[in-house]
């Protein structure tokens, strides 16, 4: 084989009258794959991701480097950065670069073993509307110079985005949310980075059986985190079935062992990283609770380090239809869930809010209160970062992230800075991109 491509690099093509040559297929390529290499590979030790995109992803490299870093400048031209400060803390950490002194960083490793620049680890355990990149909070808890021994709070946790990378990177963190679904899958994800790894471990006939057990409403497990997963994947499955028919061949038994399986894989994966970089994984605190409500809880009066939060998108994003299938299942009354989320009280808003629709106003006020308890709720010196973006409600944009920001002032926070992140494919998305607004509470 090896003499054959040899003589085929030897022979030359000419053009029909012979006039001149043309160099051989191998020939091209081997010149095409050096310049490839020249153009894209980055020249240096320390070389930025290939998932920088953006000039947001520029300025998170950035925040990063501020908080992990002693000294830094950044290359954009060459896409490298020279730094000095902890190299190893600095490989475990960051989420920006590929190779930290020449070595592949822990997020790079994340990024290769799972395909994927954010549904790492358990994050894609459940397709949870409105989730927001787990690269932005591990951003961001970098930027705030969090480590062993900081407090994190997310107060709108959803699915647990914010506690689930928490967890990963050793932090400790506390998640507040109203949504019954959005507790079981962020406790799922918190809980199945700590369990032995036999205990999901089903033959395909068990399986079946528990599919039919589900049906049937008789389930019951003993070990609640196993309860939870059969029914979170079950769910999961059924709702694959209404969005789509490409699943039909399957069937419901098996895409359901599909989806067990790659939760599995996922279990397999992220313990071979743990392993192989020596981590420690820290449990989160998960609370059923209203931030509106968050004062009632006098033992965490500025008790947080950090608040990394996204609040949820009411007016333009249907959080409940999407688990409408797990709370028929779960006989859990729907009106009352949507009656808690931000907005979506009864009443008239009190403040001035011209031009909008009632139930924007309405979420306007909450959101006004729920910054109030935030501030409230972080220790001096503490900071807030919260991912919000403008939608479109009727054909008219809606300013909430300005909004956003005049509300955090007016609570006492010093502004920091703005990030516009653009959601990248999002052409018919109510929410183009977000802005990450980040404040600091004064001392």
């Amino acid at each position: 084989m090896i003499e054959n491509t040899m003589l085929k690099k030897q022979i030359k093509q000419t053009t029909m009258f012979g006039t001149y040559e043309f160099p051989s297929y191998e020939e091209i390529m081997e010149a095409y794959a050096k310049e490839f290499a020249n153009y894209v590979l980055p020249k240096g030790d320390t070389i930025f991701g290939f998932w920088m995109q953006t000039l947001a992803d520029m300025e998170f490299l950035d925040l990063e480097l501020q908080g992990l870093t002693d000294e830094y400048k950044i290359d954009p031209v060459n896409r490298v950065v020279n730094f000095k400060g902890d190299e190893e803390f600095i490989r475990l950490r960051i989420a920006h670069l590929e190779k930290v002194k020449g070595k592949t960083t822990l997020y790079t490793d994340l990024v290769d073993k799972f395909g994927d620049t954010n549904a790492y680890a358990f994050h894609n355990l459940y397709p949870y509307k409105g989730k927001f990149y787990p690269r932005v909070v591990r951003t961001l808890i970098n930027t705030f110079k969090l480590k062993q021994g900081s407090l994190l709070l997310d107060p709108f946790n959803g699915s647990g985005t914010t506690t689930h990378e928490a967890s990963l990177m050793g932090i400790k963190s506390v998640g507040i949310d109203v949504t019954p679904m959005g507790i079981v899958l962020s406790e799922l994800k918190n809980d199945l980075l700590f369990i032995d790894e036999r205990k999901p471990s089903f033959t395909n006939k068990e399986l079946q059986d528990i599919v039919q057990t589900i049906e049937d409403n008789k389930w019951e497990h003993p070990d609640p985190l196993i309860h939870k997963l059969m029914l979170a994947v079950y769910f999961d499955t059924l709702d694959a079935f209404v969005r789509t028919s490409r699943y039909n061949r399957k069937g419901k038994v098996g895409l359901f062992i599909e989806k067990l399986n790659y939760i599995r894989d996922c279990y397999k994966k992220i313990m071979e990283i743990k392993e192989k970089y020596g981590l420690k994984f820290e449990p989160a605190k998960i609370i059923e609770g209203d931030i509106l409500e968050l004062k009632n809880m006098s033992e965490i009066e500025e008790k947080f380090d950090a608040c990394i939060t996204s609040p949820p998108y009411y007016f333009s994003i249907d959080y409940v239809g999407k688990d409408k299938i797990a709370y028929d299942y779960l006989g859990a009354d729907m009106k009352k869930i949507e009656s808690k989320y931000l907005g979506m009280k009864n009443g008239n808003p009190r403040g001035n809010y011209s031009g909008l629709p009632t139930k924007v106003a309405m979420y306007y006020e909450d959101l006004k209160e729920s910054i109030k308890n935030i501030f409230w709720s972080l220790k001096s010196g503490g900071k807030l970062a919260i991912i919000i973006g403008d939608s479109t409600v009727s054909g008219k944009k809606i300013p909430t992230t300005m909004t956003t920001k005049k509300f955090c002032e007016e609570a006492g926070f010093k502004f920091e800075k703005l990030i516009f992140n653009p959601l990248l494919g999002a052409r018919n998305r109510a929410i183009r991109g977000e802005s990450v607004i980040i404040c600091e509470k004064g001392k």
